[in-house]
């Protein structure tokens, strides 16, 4: 395969976005009733040096999924909005967890079935 091949079948990684639907069910103002809400987010896909950048040794673990959305998720109509680091810190539980699964499914390698044995 030549390198031009490989970049046209999406090899070589460039500033990608992908939408994802997400959920996240939580209280509102205090009522015993939860809401859920479904909404649209953009994910980065992101090349595997940036990856393995930003998962080095040395790296700080404090605080490590909320960098790791901060880098990936963005928001509005068109993900023309970054989500801060600080307010990926700050996020309710419930959806940082459903914003890291929706960077995880679009960041990471998809698992082949094993080949059938005879």
């Amino acid at each position: 395969m030549k390198l031009a091949d490989l970049k046209k079948k999406g090899g070589v990684i460039t500033d990608a976005f992908v939408k994802k639907t997400i959920e996240w069910t939580h209280a509102v103002n205090g009522k015993a009733k939860p809401v859920t809400e479904k909404f649209d987010i953009h994910v980065r896909r992101h090349a595997f040096g940036v990856m393995e950048e930003m998962f080095s040794a040395g790296e700080a673990e404090k605080y490590r999924n909320a960098r790791y959305i901060s880098a990936s998720v963005f928001l509005g109509e068109d993900g023309s909005e970054p989500l801060p680091y600080e307010d990926a810190v700050n996020l309710d539980p419930g959806l940082g967890v459903a914003m890291l699964n929706a960077v995880n499914e679009v960041n990471s390698p998809k698992k082949s079935s094993p080949p059938p044995t005879s």
